[in-house]
């Protein structure tokens, strides 16, 4: 990393005093050195870094070292021209995704390496290295590959997120939020008590305090998502909730005399 060195300027009139009236030490004023990083270094195509200990690195060296190793995994070197380009995607992409921002290219569809310009791909490795610090998942729904309840309910969440309109498809922490927002608005669905009467009437349950409380005045998009997929997963609860009782009522069999709640009919004969 290349170092400058700044002496710090004197008026030339009071160098001259200094230098005439100066006995002791103490008298005359210090020289102070300033040194700093000269991170215009950075467009010119000249860092250079050790990388060995990114603990204390700056942001520029961190995101340097990052790209360099992302980019000698693809087989490249970064004594190549191809390197400057790529790290400044990098450092684009890096810089957006750490503000939550949408991405301006797809970030997971299928690009031909060989043909893909090194700007967009630094680009999707600087957006990518975010996510990963982040834990940002990323599940491919149309897959069978890492099949588990939980994908299911993930996907089921995207879904929802898509058709909400709440976000990007291009905005992977947009829609984590929502996600979270999601899972937690289905889980306090199962604890809110309530009657069968108000399922059965198609009345969303109340319990003794709101399911949740939205904060007044402007929200992130990453906070404002949040509370939007609490409230499409408590609703989307509370309705299989509902369908499910009344998939179990009807398999039952049902006394002639029974009465039914409002909102709940018997089904006709020979059904």
């Amino acid at each position: 990393m290349r170092k400058y060195f700044l002496a710090a300027a004197l008026p030339v009139v009071g160098i001259l005093i200094c230098l005439q009236g100066c006995n002791k030490a103490r008298e005359c004023p210090e020289v102070t050195t300033v040194v700093y990083e000269d991170i215009s270094s950075a467009d010119k195509g000249v860092e250079s870094y050790t990388c060995s200990s990114l603990g204390k690195a700056s942001l520029l060296e961190q995101t340097w070292c990052e790209a360099k190793d992302q980019f000698e995994q693809r087989g490249q070197s970064t004594s190549s021209d191809d390197f400057l380009v790529y790290l400044k995607g990098f450092r684009e992409g890096y810089s957006l995704a750490s503000q939550a921002e949408d991405s301006r290219l797809s970030l997971f569809d299928e690009v031909n390496s060989q043909s893909e310009p090194p700007y967009d791909m630094g680009y999707r490795d600087g957006y990518v290295a975010v996510m990963g610090a982040m834990g940002i998942l990323e599940y491919n729904c149309t897959s069978t590959d890492l099949a588990s309840e939980y994908k299911d309910r993930w996907c089921e969440a995207a879904d929802a997120y898509r058709s909400s309109g709440s976000g990007s498809d291009n905005n992977p922490f947009v829609r984590e939020r929502f996600i979270d927002g999601y899972m937690t608005g289905g889980r306090v669905a199962l604890t809110i008590p309530t009657s069968m009467e108000a399922f059965f009437g198609g009345e969303n349950p109340e319990g003794k305090q709101p399911a949740i409380v939205q904060p007044s005045g402007d929200l992130k998009s990453t906070e404002l998502a949040f509370y939007r997929g609490f409230d499409v997963g408590y609703k989307a609860m509370i309705d299989s909730i509902r369908e499910s009782i009344n998939q179990v009522m009807q398999q039952m069999q049902i006394p002639n005399n029974m009465e039914f709640p409002e909102g709940l009919m018997p089904p006709p004969p020979g059904q």
